[in-house]
């Protein structure tokens, strides 16, 4: 039977649409107020676009309906130009439901579907059905695993991760970066309009001690380092992972909501990444690569904080086809300079920017503040050096280890049926050095490589993987028997 997503579908997509216009309208606002107030073009100006969106809502929702029969689902969907996918059940990896603030404020949700496809989206997305309605579907949807209703009764096993622990690895998660960059967006958006205060504040801070521009300058730190553990907390809050007959649900998020199924037999690579941090206290963070239904090749959070030696015990219980082994295969010593000068030249380059800018902004007694800096490079190096001992391959029965190592330390795990590439990659330059970087490629798109491994060891891995695809000979015929023998 064909339907229709939920009528709250018009009013998240008109919502959705003006939330994306929300600064040119707040500034053709400000503007308007700064002069003589709201003017009567404006106003009828916002009625009309407002009201333009809304329609647009009312006809998409009106032309997005989707059928779901015993062999396929099929959605329908596109006002002027129409689009119909049809996605058989069997050919389904992995499903999922998806909820945004808006999404949960309304009480509705985004169902993905993904098959084993490498277009980048997911095969099937429902927008705009209640919550509930989208569990009941991605029961029926993932109910063609051969799986009866004995199976779908049993006891099932299930695990959390608390708030404490959730902090805790947002802590020691490293990710200050990308606190630090996501500051410089916004800094760098909103500038246009507070860049009178910021140089009024900057020519302030110009006359204060190097004592106190020191001190400021880690209270800001700590405030950026501070938010990028809220941040990870909101994104991984209430996580929860459920295994029932080989059948696996993720779900995490305290704002935009994410929960993920699919089948054991699904899962593309196990990864277990351990920072320079983490280590100091035998702590890791297990995901998983998997037929997305997301539609991203992004990682899969499995557990974001396990003690390593508990790794294989939770193995044991949620992925037995995944165990830890010991890779003993080192990588060509040679190799280490080619992996660590690019690393070193960019953060060398960085620096010389850095202290560029602090020569024209500080005054000359503290302007060359920034050498500081080069002395991270000998540690870089040392601390690069060390770990690259620790880059090693190997393999056990079907199951293939691939790890990469320099400050953080990386483990990939890939069962030999889901690699659909194992490939070789060098220079001309490094060809006549016999030496390669090993690349794994896994249904997806998705890939791994490490190096610098010698070619020889590249033949003996090759030689394992195409066992997979080799049949064995037939027994030799032997001498035809004779008669009276």
């Amino acid at each position: 039977m064909t339907r229709r997503v939920h009528p709250l579908f018009i009013l998240m997509t008109t919502l959705t649409h003006l939330r994306s216009l929300v600064i040119p309208i707040a500034v053709i606002l400000f503007n308007d107020l700064k002069n003589d107030g709201f003017g009567v073009y404006t106003a009828i100006g916002v009625a009309v676009v407002s009201l333009i969106i809304l329609l647009f809502g009312i006809a998409s929702w009106y032309f997005y309906t989707f059928t779901l029969d015993d062999q396929s689902i099929r959605v329908n969907k596109g006002i002027f130009r129409k689009s119909e996918r049809t996605t058989k059940r069997q050919r389904i990896e992995s499903i999922g439901i998806n909820q945004n603030v808006l999404e949960r404020l309304l009480g509705l949700a985004t169902l993905t579907v993904e098959t084993s496809s490498d277009g980048g989206k997911p095969e099937v997305e429902l927008k705009g059905v209640r919550l509930k309605f989208a569990k009941q579907l991605k029961s029926t949807i993932g109910s063609t695993d051969q799986l009866d209703s004995s199976e779908h009764s049993s006891s099932s096993d299930t695990y959390s991760v608390s708030m404490k622990e959730l902090l805790l690895a947002g802590a020691l998660s490293g990710r200050i970066g990308l606190a630090l960059v996501g500051f410089g967006a916004v800094y760098q958006f909103i500038n246009r309009f507070i860049e009178k205060y910021i140089s009024q504040l900057f020519n302030e801070l110009l006359h204060l001690s190097l004592l106190v521009l020191v001190t400021i300058g880690l209270l800001v730190l700590v405030i950026i380092y501070i938010g990028s553990i809220l941040v990870f907390a909101l994104r991984y809050g209430s996580f929860q992972a459920t295994l029932q007959q080989h059948r696996l649900t993720i779900g995490y998020g305290l704002l935009n909501r994410t929960e993920v199924v699919f089948h054991q037999d699904k899962v593309q690579a196990l990864v277990i990444e351990e920072n320079w941090i983490k280590r100091r206290f035998k702590r890791a963070h297990l995901s998983l690569h998997i037929i997305s239904a997301s539609g991203e090749e992004e990682k899969l959070l499995l557990h974001p904080f396990i003690r390593v030696s508990d790794i294989d015990g939770f193995l044991e219980r949620f992925l037995p086809r995944f165990k830890q082994l010991v890779p003993e295969r080192r990588a060509a010593d040679r190799g280490f300079f080619y992996i660590v000068r690019w690393p070193l030249l960019g953060y060398a380059s960085l620096f010389l920017a850095v202290n560029g800018a602090l020569y024209f902004w500080l005054p000359e007694a503290i302007r060359y503040i920034g050498l500081v800096l080069f002395l991270f490079l000998p540690l870089y190096y040392v601390l690069a050096r060390s770990g690259y001992r620790h880059t090693r391959y190997g393999y056990e029965n079907d199951l293939f280890v691939l790890r990469k190592q320099l400050v953080n330390r990386e483990t990939i795990y890939a069962p030999r049926l889901k690699i659909e590439a194992f490939s070789g990659h060098v220079s001309r330059f490094l060809e006549e050095k016999s030496i390669l970087k090993f690349r794994i490629t896994l249904r997806g798109s998705t890939g791994f490589d490490a190096g610098y491994f010698t070619a020889t060891e590249f033949k003996e891995i090759l030689h394992w993987y195409q066992q997979t695809f080799l049949k064995p000979l037939p027994p030799a015929a032997g001498p035809e028997a004779k008669d009276g023998e």
